[in-house]
């Protein structure tokens, strides 16, 4: 059955440290971080271009900060441009998810109830923050498809390394997550949509001239609740096909309205040589 899930996670921005220009991994509380990379977009149009992009997601994984801004408001304060390094070590370090890089998104495990792992073709996963009394959307995540899996066995999931290592090797390294049991969504993408639409992250081109930009506010009374701030909403509450198209219509229009395009795809940041060092502390919950 098809959902409209109103998915809330943490909005903080990530601080990276005062000297140094690499933001390490993250072993603490998650955070979004404002990214560039290169990667696939498009706009009222639907014609994809690919073009340099900035975008807010979730990168726990370490980043180099190629440009700081003063404080102002929402606006972020840090661009990061994610890689990747093989782990040091097997301390426990914090996974990325929703996983918006390489040829199709994904979502795999964060706050997956028995009721987030039954989301039929079609679901809407709208991942977001509550701001100042708005919901502000960073990820919408459209399934396509989904399979079992479980961190332990993550060498045998179907997916690229950079996946394999960044999330689900990551949630191994939790005693408590190791052997859970989860759902591994895969985003409809452009190229094949699930009933008319496709996942997208809001994007901005990184040679516009006011790059900055703060996460769009989304309303859609009846779907997307601002006070709602822990549990996905949504997941006990099936809608019909023609409903979520125009949910993700609307979406998409506030989107545009705020100078913004829809990324599709990004390229799956660089693998660096070495190995990441993990500080050995406690890896803190989704």
């Amino acid at each position: 059955m098809p959902f409209f899930v109103q998915f809330p996670h943490p909005g903080a921005e990530h601080r990276p440290p005062a000297n140094g220009r690499d933001k390490p991994w993250n072993v603490g509380d998650h955070a979004r971080k404002f990214l560039v990379s290169c990667g696939t977009y498009v706009d009222s149009d639907l014609q994809p271009r690919d073009d340099e992009l900035v975008f807010w997601g979730e990168w726990e994984p370490p980043s180099r900060v190629e440009r700081r801004w003063t404080k102002s408001g929402r606006l972020p304060e840090a661009l990061h441009r994610p890689y990747w390094m093989m782990p040091a070590s097997t301390s426990p370090r914090q996974n990325t998810d929703p996983w918006v890089f390489g040829p199709t998104m994904h979502y795999s495990n964060c706050r997956q109830s028995s009721s987030m792992q039954r989301l039929g073709a079609g679901s809407i996963i709208c991942f977001g923050s509550s701001m100042d009394g708005e919901f502000c959307v960073d990820t919408v995540f459209v399934v396509a498809s989904s399979e079992p899996w479980t961190p332990a066995q993550a060498a045998r999931v179907n997916a690229e390394e950079a996946f394999i290592t960044c999330t689900a090797e990551s949630l191994a390294t939790s005693p408590r997550d190791a052997n859970g049991r989860y759902k591994l969504y895969r985003g409809a993408s452009l190229e094949q949509p699930a009933h008319g639409m496709f996942s997208f992250v809001p994007a901005r081109l990184a040679r516009s001239a006011s790059v900055r930009f703060r996460r769009p506010a989304i309303t859609l009374p009846g779907l997307i609740n601002p006070a709602s701030t822990q549990s996905p909403r949504g997941v006990n509450d099936p809608l019909s096909l023609d409903r979520l198209r125009v949910a993700w219509s609307e979406i998409r229009d506030q989107v545009l309205a705020e100078n913004l395009v829809m990324a599709v795809r990004f390229d799956t940041p660089e693998k660096h040589g070495g190995s990441a060092l993990i500080p050995n502390t406690a890896r803190s919950g989704c």
